[in-house]
């Protein structure tokens, strides 16, 4: 891993989710990319409303961008940094920033500004869902400390990439973890072939991985899955979405733009 592209909005929450980013980076010997979208205003009714110019809002956010860098540059030395500000809509802005700054891991916090502090938001979510690097999200508060236990929520409903499970083990090995594997699969539901073909080639895969497998007692899977991590002490839950249906298999992501997963410990999404 060589770049870690962290997107800010100068809440505490990403605050705290760029320090958790620049402890990873300094155990992967990694970069840091800061990133702050200022975002496009959207006129939302008839009424003209005095507007602050554009330049001045870019420099305002330049300025405090500046001293986030100085900040996270003072305790970490050793990290080589970048801050870039943009203007735009903060999704899209994020996604062409990791596209073109090649990043390799994006860290953002579970939440921004004004949302209940244990849900998953709207841009978290939505970065989760769309980003071809993996996606560490960070719940408010929570310091970094690698975690003793890893656990990766699967439903096995296709065979997982060589890919990404080299990925895995890369952060597996990265935080010196033992990784919990958790079947998404309700007890009524019958198992298919190709869950079982599945099941049998992530074993393999994993053969040289102190792993554990588990499978829940009950049909509702959010239960289920918090009862899991807390039970077992997972310092992190690891997701690999299929084509995002799995977002919306194990959690009820609702129109209300936000996924009803309440968790305390870091989730990190990887893709196909």
């Amino acid at each position: 891993m060589k770049t870690i592209l962290v997107p800010t909005d100068f809440s505490a929450n990403a605050e705290n989710s760029a320090r958790y980013a620049a402890e990873v980076a300094s155990l992967a010997k990694a970069n840091l990319i800061l990133l702050h979208v200022c975002s496009v205003p959207v006129p939302v009714a008839d009424v003209p409303v005095a507007m602050i110019p554009i330049d001045e809002v870019e420099k305002q956010c330049t300025a405090d961008l500046e001293t986030l860098k100085k900040k996270l540059a003072d305790s970490y030395p050793e990290i080589g940094m970048e801050a870039i500000v943009k203007t735009g809509f903060v999704i899209e802005e994020i996604l062409l920033t990791e596209e073109e700054m090649k990043a390799d891991l994006i860290v953002m916090a579970v939440t921004g500004t004004g949302k209940a502090s244990d849900v998953l938001g709207t841009d978290t979510t939505a970065i989760m869902k769309k980003a071809k690097s993996p996606v560490l999200a960070i719940p408010a508060g929570v310091k970094f400390a690698k975690p003793e236990k890893m656990a990766l929520a699967c439903d096995f409903t296709a065979i997982v990439p060589d890919a990404v499970t080299d990925t895995l083990k890369y952060y597996i090995g990265l935080f010196g973890s033992k990784l919990l594997v958790f079947d998404v699969l309700k007890p009524a539901e019958l198992v298919t072939y190709q869950k079982a073909a599945a099941e049998v080639n992530l074993e393999n895969s994993l053969s040289n991985i102190n792993h554990s497998l588990y499978y829940p007692a009950g049909n509702d899977l959010e239960k289920e899955t918090n009862e899991f991590l807390e039970r077992n002490n997972a310092g992190m839950l690891v997701m690999i979405p299929h084509n995002h249906s799995f977002l919306h298999r194990v959690f009820h992501f609702s129109k209300t733009k936000k996924m009803t997963l309440h968790t305390h410990i870091p989730v990190l999404s990887i893709h196909e």
